[in-house]
């Protein structure tokens, strides 16, 4: 006697059995392609601007906002000083924009002749599949394979992931990131340390990495302790841990460092970025809790604090738990580098692309895959907004993604 398969599960079943990468470079290029089709749909709605012409296409949307300080750098490198108004403050320019994107950029216009926006865009969408790849990796290494692909497939429908496709530095940032995360978890210090200092030039992030790196070291030593010995932690490895989170919090000095050499004023950066504040202050935490007052009145701190709690709580479950201490720590220490350093607004939300750990906390806490499938089509409804609403420049003055 013989079972026959319905026709209709084969393709189901011809799915389930393809390697995790299959899938997840088909999400990820059919996100992409989503995010394509309403940037292209965005452009034929965009008004002339500063940034272009009277009919805009695609690769036009895709060197908006930052893109054109990156297309700037790619182009002309970096000016001599720093630009000042008639009174003598700093105006905004390329300095506050680290090199790591715009200069491979700039070797893939060299290689393909091609300008600046469609070698940025090539270049973002291979960078993305390798990024969104090795976070699978990661993630599978400490939550397992179900909970790693889920986490990665929710991060390809993020609501902010159109970032990937255009002229930013997150497809870069991301990959960096993962990497310096994976070689970690392998012990592989010395990658890590050059991952680390890649993405120190690329990206301002290099400091919460220090206390994944701290954490890390905990683990290993208690793991050691328990094992009475039985679990290796030579003097050699400890040293090159040690190494590592010290590099991961000098680095986050490096590009500020660097421009007050090119400049030849050591707080350059510092006065840089503060043409970019509201009141022109740059102080921790200074500009969250404006911005929370702003929103919210004087319970603006009070939510802060909030939320800050609900996200403790949700990270130290026994979802959170399923990613294992590094990634906890990267999960707590990264918010709090940002509400500590940036102006929370409409730009945080791509600054959150980085927090993959999370996706990976959900996707433990939903066990059922449809309601994964479900959360991923409401990310990508929100993708057409972030194009829609952020993305798209609405003369003459607008909030940025």
């Amino acid at each position: 006697m013989s079972v026959t398969t319905r026709p209709s599960s084969r393709p189901l079943a011809r799915v389930r059995g393809l390697p995790d990468v299959a899938k997840l470079l088909a999400v990820y290029v059919a996100t992409r392609v989503w995010g394509a089709v309403f940037i292209a749909r965005a452009a034929t709605e965009q008004a002339p601007s500063i940034w272009t012409g009277p009919h805009s296409n695609y690769f036009d949307m895709a060197q908006l906002w930052d893109a054109q300080w990156y297309k700037i750098i790619a182009e002309s490198g970096y000016p001599d000083g720093l630009p000042v108004d008639q009174l003598g403050n700093v105006q905004q320019n390329p300095w506050a924009f680290f090199p790591g994107f715009p200069y491979t950029v700039k070797a893939v216009m060299a290689v393909t002749g091609l300008p600046f926006s469609p070698a940025a865009v090539a270049l973002n969408l291979v960078l993305g599949a390798c990024a969104v790849y090795v976070v699978m990796k990661v993630l599978q290494r400490v939550a397992g394979r179900r909970v790693g692909l889920w986490g990665a497939v929710l991060l390809c429908a993020f609501p902010a992931a159109p970032v990937l496709q255009i002229g930013y530095s997150e497809s870069l940032a991301l990959l960096l990131l993962a990497l310096a995360t994976w070689w970690l978890l392998e012990r592989r210090y010395g990658w890590s340390a050059l991952a680390v200092l890649a993405l120190a030039l690329t990206r301002p992030i290099v400091a919460p990495f220090a206390v994944v790196v701290l954490v890390h070291l905990v683990v290993r030593w208690r793991a050691r302790a328990r094992a009475r010995g039985r679990e290796p932690f030579p003097a050699g490895q400890a040293l090159q841990v040690v190494g590592l989170g010290l590099l991961s919090a000098a680095s986050s000095l490096l590009w500020p460092a660097l421009v007050g050499l090119a400049v030849g004023s050591a707080d350059a950066y510092e006065r840089t970025q503060a043409a970019w504040r509201s009141g022109g202050v740059v102080q921790p935490f200074h500009q969250a809790l404006g911005i929370a007052r702003l929103l919210w009145g004087d319970r603006g701190p009070w939510y802060l604090a909030l939320g800050a709690v609900v996200l403790v709580a949700v990270v130290l479950s026994p979802w959170g738990r399923r990613v294992g201490p590094e990634l906890q720590a990267w999960t707590l220490a990264y918010p709090a580098y940002l509400l500590a350093v940036t102006e929370p607004w409409t730009s945080t939300f791509r600054y959150l692309l980085m927090l993959f750990p999370l996706w990976a906390i959900v996707a433990a806490a939903l066990r059922s895959r449809w309601l994964l499938a479900a959360l991923a089509l409401v990310g990508l409804w929100w993708q057409v907004h972030w194009i829609d609403d952020l993305l798209l420049f609405h003369p003459p003055t607008d909030f940025p993604p």
